[in-house]
């Protein structure tokens, strides 16, 4: 029998390789998997021969330490990971459809943050007002901000966009989502203001090919802005709002209320946004329709005063 850490290495390949999934999405199945294991060494399990009871069993075992909707991304890791075992010709049918057939646990689905276009303003103008920064770390905070708002970007999507990626005479980028797939995201006039303020600082701009390959969001030293980096400066920049989020999510949220209080229609925003299902994009009916109630009850004649 193949030691679990074998297949586990083959599985990450697998991941990398034909499903083509970035490094944070394979580092969230590692991590699922690595709780998995701790669990089947510590009960002495045979991990081919898994059914619900065991899951059950791992789910309990978990159940003080983590919520249920991680749960819920661990066992769409190990639904994954058997189907590639069952592939691989390592289990049989019985054991798949036990894994494949374990209930999702059920947890409430929050509604995404929404910013307006006023608070938007704000966090530029306090980012403009903040004594300690550059004028060309200003800029780029606010390229950022902006970015985000106005495009939909995920954070990684933004972290790994190159200077060769961008058309400001169409005003889009090519970026690369889940499963690295390639879609163009938009931005507005006043971002397309921002970006090349930005880049004139740091006389990238007109772009050449010479710089095509460097990235767009920098530090002072010229270095790639990290993950961690990006995420720390947006939440600095929104902390002073009253939101119930304020990751670059927050923003990716509010583009896409805005789009479909406009009018825009959900397929649509389902293509700008990068999800592969409309479920996904669904969430944000329920923010318009409490914009909606709000709006009756200020407005209309039978309304809540």
């Amino acid at each position: 029998m193949m030691k679990f850490e074998d297949y586990k290495k083959e599985f990450i390949l697998f991941l990398e390789l034909e499903r083509g999934y970035s490094e944070q999405t394979i580092n969230t199945y590692k991590r699922g998997i690595d709780r998995y294991l701790l669990f089947i060494k510590k009960k002495k399990i045979n991990y081919l021969k898994i059914d619900k009871d065991l899951i059950l069993d791992f789910q309990a075992s978990v159940s003080e330490s983590m919520g249920s909707r991680t749960f819920s991304r661990i066992l769409s890791t190990l639904r994954t990971f058997y189907k590639f075992l069952h592939n691989e010709g390592a289990i049989d049918d019985v054991v798949l459809n036990q894994v494949k057939s374990y209930p999702s646990p059920k947890y409430k689905k929050s509604i995404p943050t929404f910013l307006s276009e006023q608070q938007i303003l704000q966090v530029l103008e306090k980012i403009n007002n903040d004594k300690k920064l550059s004028d060309i770390i200003k800029l780029r905070n606010q390229s950022i901000i902006m970015l985000f708002f106005t495009s939909g970007l995920r954070l990684e999507e933004l972290k790994s966009i190159q200077l060769k990626d961008i058309d400001f005479s169409k005003n889009t980028i090519r970026v690369i989502g889940k499963g690295s797939k390639t879609r163009l995201a938009n931005f507005d006039s006043d971002t397309k203001d921002f970006l090349i303020r930005y880049l004139k600082f740091l006389k990238k701009y007109p772009l050449i090919k010479t710089n095509f390959n460097n990235n767009l969001f920098v530090d002072e030293k010229n270095k790639n802005l990290s993950r961690h980096n990006i995420q720390y400066l947006v939440m600095k920049n929104l902390k002073t709002l009253t939101l119930n989020s304020y990751g670059p999510h927050a923003l990716r949220h509010s583009f896409a209320t805005h789009l479909l209080n406009s009018g825009v229609g959900l397929g649509a925003i389902k293509s700008l946004l990068g999800h592969e299902n409309l479920a996904s994009t669904q969430i944000y009916t329920h923010v318009s329709l409490g914009k909606l109630q709000e709006t009756i009850k200020k407005s209309h004649p039978r309304g809540e005063k």
